[in-house]
């Protein structure tokens, strides 16, 4: 995986600390023709001020569906 952004800790409206990721993940799926799926995939946490402990974790992939079913079909065109 590749970082492709990271956030310094920010507030939201509730004045919660909020830290952003975003990576390039890639893998090969163990078929014959050994495609290679890629997306960006995207963490957010909201940390307690009080206890440091996260209070919310939300995932977000940057691919559409099809297109995710659609790199399971395609031959690789990248070497992981």
């Amino acid at each position: 995986a590749r970082v492709l952004n990271y956030s310094d800790v920010s507030y939201d409206e509730e004045g919660m600390p909020t830290i952003e990721t975003k990576i390039m993940v890639k893998l090969q799926l163990n078929l014959p023709w050994k495609p290679v799926l890629a997306w960006p995939w995207g963490v957010t946490y909201k940390v307690d001020p009080d206890s440091f402990l996260i209070q919310s974790h939300v995932e977000s992939w940057d691919v559409e569906p099809l297109e995710g079913v659609k790199q399971i079909f395609r031959k690789a065109t990248v070497q992981i």
